[in-house]
């Protein structure tokens, strides 16, 4: 996971490793709820980056396992919203 751009544009990147199956914590339980969610919306942004970004805008690009997500801070919402912000928060 990674947001660039905005005013400085410093660059931030974090990730977080969970468990999907088997023995789970319930953080990992809520962490795989939240990538799931994500998951099932990612597909809805596979044509929003690229030209036409606001200047100073910040720029995510997610990665789902092996699906990468190139989307403008603009367009983020949802639970892709949720989880990009929650890993920049949590994550290391």
């Amino acid at each position: 996971m990674s947001r660039s751009g905005g005013v400085t544009g410093i660059p931030r990147r974090a990730a977080v490793e969970f468990t999907m199956r088997g023995e789970r914590t319930p953080d990992d339980d809520a962490w795989a709820a939240l990538y799931r969610a994500a998951r099932s919306q990612s597909g809805e942004f596979a044509d929003r980056g690229g030209p036409g970004l606001a200047r100073d805008a910040f720029q995510w690009t997610v990665r789902l396992g092996r699906q990468r997500v190139d989307v403008p801070d603009r367009t983020l919402t949802g639970p892709l919203r949720e989880l990009a912000e929650k890993v920049l928060k949590e994550g290391a």
